[in-house]
């Protein structure tokens, strides 16, 4: 057995936990605190963290890195969320820990830390299909959608139950109607804008944080049952309503004394729980189950996934098959495209056409995105070169680092479709340095993905040759070639944009002179930018 401690810092408390570890990889939770240090305090006003509030929570953190060590902990991992990623002296309350404790901070990005949410759901429910999982604190709001068991869908909004304090006047206990209509607007619009305005369909969600936890334990403590072990308690949406009503109508020190609630989240709970009822309108929901683990959970599993990796993570190749299995792929058409795709990087590395950057491990980068490019098939033909990039970007593919799982999910996104834009999520999280390597890559696997246009495999190899200042793909194969090389000329203007070159596909070997026969021409410009 080892133990490992998980150290949640969110924006409105600290939480650690300590669990024992059996080699399985399962465990058992041996302490557990909080500390409501609320960090975000002020924050949104000043854009810093507050001295006191700096200073208690780096003595809640003193406190638990005690326990932690006293209680035989070989791991520490402690995680900030919104409070800190945010403040502009985050940086310095990082430096601070680290001088005074000896603590290493990670700060997370809000899609990891939905994900860490999703973890901890996953691993304590059934999760039904789809469902929507959401966490939120005092300074955001993280929401997962998954489908068939996958997650799809990650967003991070800016409206923790702490930051919306600042919008609400000081005067107002409780807040005047019109307060709370105008905040609804707000926090509907910036729902919208992430979601969409029709409803996703999702009848469940998953909520953690102490937002959810109070409104879920009020919802239960209201029809007489226990509202201290709330793990896994369901609210139907009409029940959630009528609660946040109840609860929206009291002064403040009355809805500390409303059974079922704790008292320190009497001022924070209607905003929080404002935000929780828009979402579960936005999505259709119908129900809301709390999860009393949350993210804090999801630290520690992730931390026991890391640790019981093993140092040499299994091939590539076998990762994404294993993922495309999970998203019931055809083995059979990516196995085609991937032996296109790589005879096409072969090929092209030889004639000393692709990046510098293009290596043995951009190599093995191309025949991941080419064996999972159609896994977004999981949720819907239609746009599923964009459900790929979602699946791939938010899966945890072993022995990638997040670099490259932007990477491999860019290319696998733009095997069809519109060309990179600067109007693209999946374009704005490649980085400057890799969007050349991505553009070339993409390029290689949308000829590929034509060259298998009928799917039944029918190009048995292909060669490349320099004809007329173009590009020329040659694709052998018994039979008529035509909805192949029609597949892949219809495709082929990515790489002839990335290469700066005309790339003309055929079935024969052009001649010595003259035009290239049965052969369909891309032509790149070499002016497009994104």
């Amino acid at each position: 057995m080892r133990r490992i401690a998980a150290i949640d810092i969110g924006s409105n408390s600290i939480r650690g936990i300590v669990a024992e570890v059996a080699p399985d990889g399962t465990y058992r939770i041996i302490d557990d605190e909080r500390f409501q240090t609320r960090l975000a305090a002020g924050l949104a006003a000043t854009g810093r963290i507050a001295a006191d509030r700096a200073d208690a929570s780096v003595t809640a953190l003193e406190h638990l890195l005690r326990v932690a060590r006293a209680r035989g902990a070989d791991t520490v991992r402690a995680l900030a969320t919104a409070a800190v990623r945010t403040a502009a002296n985050g940086p310095e309350f990082l430096a601070s820990v680290r001088d005074r404790l000896g603590l290493a901070i990670e700060v997370i990005d809000g899609p990891t830390e939905a994900r860490l949410a999703f973890l901890s759901a996953e691993a304590n429910f059934d999760l039904p299909d789809p469902v929507a999982v959401l966490d939120i604190g005092g300074g955001s709001l993280e929401l997962v959608i998954a489908r068939h068991g996958a997650i799809t869908d990650v967003h991070s909004f800016p409206l923790g139950a702490v930051r919306l304090l600042a919008d609400l006047p000081a005067d107002e206990d409780p807040p005047s109607a019109d307060t709370l209509a105008a905040l609804a607007a707000a926090v509907s619009a910036e729902l919208s804008a992430g979601l969409g305005e029709e409803p996703q369909g999702v009848r469940t969600v998953i909520g953690s944080g102490g937002t959810v936890t109070s409104l879920v334990g009020v919802a239960v403590a209201a029809r007489g049952e226990d509202p201290f072990s709330l793990q896994g308690a369901e609210v139907s949406a009409g029940d959630l309503e009528r609660t946040w009503e109840q609860l929206a109508t009291l002064p403040r020190k009355r809805r500390a004394r409303t059974p079922g609630l704790a008292a320190y989240r009497a001022d924070t709970v209607v905003l929080g729980g404002l935000v929780v009822r828009e979402v579960m309108r936005q999505l259709g929901a119908e129900r809301l189950i709390a999860n009393q683990k949350g993210l804090r959970e999801g630290i520690l599993l992730d931390t026991i996934a890391t640790l019981g990796r093993d140092a040499t993570p299994p091939p590539l190749r076998e990762v994404a098959e294993r993922f495309g299995e999970r998203c019931h792929y055809d083995a059979e058409h990516a196995a085609h495209v991937t032996r296109h795709a790589l005879a096409l990087f072969d090929a092209l590395r030889e004639f000393r056409l692709l990046p510098a950057a293009a290596g043995a491990r951009e190599r093995e980068l191309l025949e991941a995105a080419a064996v999972t490019h159609d896994v977004g098939y999981l949720i819907g033909h239609d746009k599923h070169h964009r459900h790929s990039w979602n699946l791939i970007a938010h899966a945890d593919l072993p022995g990638l680092t997040a670099r490259e799982t932007t990477v491999v999910a860019a290319v696998a996104r733009y095997h069809r479709g519109a060309h990179p834009k600067r109007s693209h999520e999946a374009w704005r999280r490649v980085s400057d340095e890799d969007r050349a390597l991505v553009r070339v890559l993409a390029g290689i696997l949308r000829v590929a993905d034509g060259l298998d246009r009928s799917q039944v495999g029918r190009v048995h190899a292909l060669s490349l040759a320099e004809h007329d200042g173009a590009l020329v793909v040659v694709a052998e194969g018994p039979g008529d070639l035509d909805v192949e090389i029609r597949g892949a000329a219809a495709k082929a203007a990515l790489l002839a944009e990335a290469l700066d070159r005309p790339v003309e596909i055929t079935d024969r070997c052009p001649p010595r002179t003259g035009r290239v026969p049965s052969g369909v021409r891309a032509r790149g410009t070499g002016r497009t930018r994104a």
